[in-house]
């Protein structure tokens, strides 16, 4: 598909002005009749480059006015087509202080390969029934049959689950909130699962909050499994390779010291990427078993949610971080698995991956990892620009779009480049920043709805920024580029 603006019909022309003009049922009309160009589609004709900034803000408009196939075939078409954002074509990276954010997405093109969150529970629970183990098999029949696909909704339960299971008065709380208050709703009547009635010794009946104990073996079981299911996870993470996407960060940050990674995922293909291009690097942390000594002219690797080789003895809450590179060439070649738990060599405890799993509450999971917290903010409030990759601002992540809102109100001039191949990510962007910033300026957020392995390799090498150099005035208009855009 191609977009500009010197080649768009008569036709096209009329139904943009529709869209920006007319009432909202003729705004998604007009949607509908672009979306089933066959000469847009065909390249017979040129997108005019408006329409992506009219589909963002009616959006939320097509299931009041079209029905369910007709929402579909505009999304797919408005969501198949890649865009930079032209104040993308005036930034040159090379000159100003630079931090990275990674999330899930950042790992998932190929070679990588690894799921993202929304992917991760399906294919973990099918992984997990090739494993022929009861426990693993119901927990797959139960989110299959209840739809449940997203793993931060099933680890959260589970440690809700675990911390009532050892708590009844806790427990008899969440009932009553959660089904008990003055009523259930049905008539007046008290839930039974929250209360119970019993004669005092006058005969009267009174209520009594039920504090049932819950069932602790069943808990302690579904905590079995979901350690099953983080060795699955493990085996998803360890062999993969690091994409263009983490190659490109890695040249960057070797021809620009100043720059630093912040990562919220476990695998490692970023620290082999740093490490085939030989920079030594830091993870500003404390290991039990490594002299940490100076960071100076090392590149900072800050991995908020843990990584597959750090591991956290609770006894004596000491950090260990073993060599990645060995640890996946003896897990690849057979020599010897990878251990989810090890035994501690100082107080013989047991010793855990320090990960922080996807939960919808991530604080005060991994005390060991709170430095981290600090060195981001630091880091993002020293950036004049960040490059987020993959990253989808859920709210599970909330104190990540914290330190960064609070980062763009203390640099006006700050820059967010925001890498996703889902176009609403930059819009929700857009809007929670609008909404916790005063006068903020929306076109501080620079989307580029492309795959980051294509993208971060023309972003980092400045090729974006040297297209826009030396074009004349006459073809800017054609890439969508303003004359004052041009610096």
């Amino acid at each position: 598909m191609r977009i500009g603006t010197d080649h768009n019909s008569t036709e096209q022309l009329r139904l943009l002005r529709q869209a920006r003009e007319g009432r909202e049922e003729r705004s998604v009309e007009a949607l509908f009749r672009i979306s089933e160009d066959e000469d847009i589609t065909g390249e017979k004709e040129e997108l005019h480059p408006d329409w992506r900034h009219i589909y963002e803000s009616k959006r939320s408009l097509l299931s009041r006015y079209a029905p369910g196939r007709v929402v579909k075939l505009i999304e797919s078409f408005f969501e198949s087509i890649p865009y930079l954002e032209e104040q993308l074509f005036s930034l040159d990276l090379s000159k100003v202080r630079t931090a990275f954010l990674l999330g899930a997405g950042a790992s998932k093109p190929a070679p990588s390969n690894i799921p993202t969150v929304k992917e991760l529970l399906p294919q973990l629970l099918e992984r997990g029934r090739r494993l022929d183990r009861e426990d693993v098999t119901k927990l797959a029949d139960f989110c299959k049959e209840r739809e449940i696909d997203n793993i931060e909704d099933l680890l959260t339960a589970a440690q809700l689950a675990t911390f009532s299971s050892r708590n009844p008065t806790i427990l008899g709380l969440l009932n009553y909130l959660l089904y008990g208050g003055e009523a259930d709703g049905s008539g007046g009547e008290f839930s039974h699962s929250a209360y119970m009635l019993e004669r005092s010794q006058t005969g009267r009946l009174i209520r009594r909050m039920e504090t049932t104990a819950a069932n602790v073996s069943s808990v302690a079981f579904l905590q079995d499994t979901l350690q099953v299911l983080f060795g699955l996870l493990a085996s998803t993470m360890l062999p993969a390779k690091p994409n263009k996407a983490h190659e490109a960060i890695a040249k960057f940050v070797k021809a620009h010291p100043d720059s630093t990674i912040i990562t919220t995922n476990y695998d490692c293909c970023m620290d082999l990427a740093l490490e085939a291009e030989q920079i030594p690097l830091t993870y500003c942390l404390d290991f039990a078993n490594q002299n940490r000594g100076t960071d100076i002219e090392k590149a900072r690797l800050v991995k908020l949610h843990g990584s597959l080789n750090w591991y956290y003895c609770e006894t004596c809450q000491e950090v260990q971080c073993v060599d990645i590179r060995s640890t996946v060439n003896n897990y690849l070649q057979d020599k010897s698995p990878y251990s989810v738990i090890a035994i501690c060599k100082d107080c013989g405890g047991q010793k855990r991956g320090l990960l922080v799993p996807p939960l919808a509450m991530k604080f005060d999971v991994a005390p060991p990892l709170t430095p981290l917290l600090t060195v981001a903010r630091d880091v993002f409030e020293a950036a004049a620009a960040i490059v987020v990759v993959g990253f989808s601002f859920a709210e599970a992540d909330l104190y990540i779009s914290r330190m960064l809102s609070k980062s763009m109100q203390t640099k006006p001039d700050q820059k967010l480049i925001v890498i996703d191949p889902a176009i609403e990510v930059v819009s929700r962007v857009r809007r929670k920043f609008k909404s916790s910033i005063p006068n903020f300026d929306e076109q501080r957020i620079i989307g580029l709805k492309v795959d980051c392995s294509e993208a971060l390799p023309k972003l980092l090498n400045g090729e974006y920024f040297k297209d826009l150099v030396g074009i004349p005035t006459t073809s800017r208009k054609r890439k969508g580029v303003a004359e004052q855009d041009v610096r």
